[in-house]
């Protein structure tokens, strides 16, 4: 009777493993990737899309937050990434790390290489 009990519980384990998908993060083989003349559509503070190292984020709903103001928009729909480390309108000096994790929030692909 054990036997039995066991059996069926190893039986019941391999069934219900075998049912179960395993959920993996395919985020970094599938990412979207836009060229540079999909990023210049979005140059406006109402859809603002910035480059930075390769990176592309969708910066809009991020614009009324930037502690630097409206600074922000001269990177909308361009190659971004000096503006983000020199910050010329600004101090001069690279985003802090704060700055640099919030990108995350705001990533919505790659660059396309040709």
């Amino acid at each position: 009777m054990k036997k039995a009990i066991i059996f069926a519980i190893i039986i019941s384990a391999i069934i219900i493993s075998g049912c179960t998908q395993l959920q993996t993060d395919n985020r970094s083989d599938n990412k979207d990737t836009y060229t540079l003349e999909e990023i210049a559509e979005h140059s406006t503070e109402n859809d603002c899309w910035l480059l930075i190292d390769e990176k592309v984020y969708n910066a809009t709903d991020y614009i009324i937050s930037h502690p630097g103001g409206t600074a922000i928009l001269q990177g909308c729909g361009t190659d971004a990434t000096d503006l983000f480390r020199t910050r010329p309108m600004g101090s001069g000096t690279p985003h802090s790390g704060n700055a640099k994790d919030l990108l995350k929030d705001y990533y919505i692909g790659e660059l396309k290489r040709k």
